[in-house]
């Protein structure tokens, strides 16, 4: 099949209220083509706005999750960009899709099977909830590319397992099993290989049950308000009220005092 006739996306089924994006580029096992990317930040960008959709699940089909960037493009594009094209392809590249996964208001579990390299190290850990298998392989290849970090890798994994065990990883390129990423919190939970995508909508209904207003703006203050104190205190001024105030908080006190389980709206 000619580069023109393959054809790189994702699928998305539903269910319920869980939406699972699977990207299915498993010829190149699943590596971040800018089609990929394409297909991958549209549907992501839909769910992150739809009502109906309380959660989303991430995984790779084949049997890996993600082996990071497309390197058969990779010498083609060495001859053609300048640096502000380098730039520009940086921004518009994984950080894009990290952005939505990290920032956006919905739920995102993944369900790493296999390997997790480069971006694709970025994509397991730019959700809310990691779920790997452990035989799955976890690595910051950019650097045994003569690369630095890209997709968010700076803020996410030190954010995860803290600086000193974050810089160790990625100067190193060094590859971890899932057990290891486990160890040192880089991922949640540690399930047999193929029982991934059953933990991960077990995690991503827990997480569809909490207030979708609530869950937004608290995801929204950790991403931005965790550096100092302060931030942390302005954030809670701004989203306390806003919560104190909606649908949802009365819905849950009230359901508590009914005894009965609460239904939520996000209003």
């Amino acid at each position: 099949m000619s580069e023109a006739q393959e054809i790189n996306e994702t699928q998305l089924r539903r269910e319920g209220g869980i939406a699972i994006l699977t990207i299915n580029n498993v010829a190149r096992r699943n590596a971040l083509s800018p089609s990929v990317r394409q297909t991958l930040n549209g549907s992501l960008n839909e769910l992150m706005t739809d009502k109906s959709c309380r959660a989303i699940i991430l995984t790779g089909a084949g049997g890996t999750f993600c082996a990071g960037a497309d390197v058969s493009g990779m010498k083609a594009r060495q001859g053609t960009m300048d640096f502000l094209g380098r730039r520009r392809s940086v921004s518009d590249g994984t950080s894009a899709t990290i952005r939505i996964l990290a920032s956006g208001p919905k739920p995102v579990v993944m369900a790493v099977e296999g390997a997790a390299f480069g971006a694709g190290f970025s994509l397991a850990i730019g959700g809310d909830y990691t779920v790997a298998a452990d035989n799955s392989r976890l690595c910051a290849a950019q650097i045994l590319r003569g690369l630095c970090p890209d997709g968010g890798l700076y803020y996410l994994l030190t954010a995860r397992c803290g600086p000193g065990r974050a810089r160790e990883i990625m100067l190193s390129g060094r590859v971890l099993g899932g057990v290891e990423a486990e160890r040192h919190s880089i991922v949640h939970e540690v399930v047999a290989p193929g029982k991934t995508l059953e933990a991960a909508m077990v995690a991503a209904e827990r997480f569809a049950a909490v207030p979708p207003l609530a869950f937004a703006l608290t995801k929204s203050a950790m991403i931005n308000s965790y550096h100092t104190l302060e931030a942390c205190f302005r954030a809670e001024q701004d989203y306390q009220p806003v919560v104190g105030l909606s649908k949802d908080h009365k819905e849950s006190v009230a359901a508590f005092l009914e005894k009965r389980k609460p239904v939520y709206t996000g209003e």
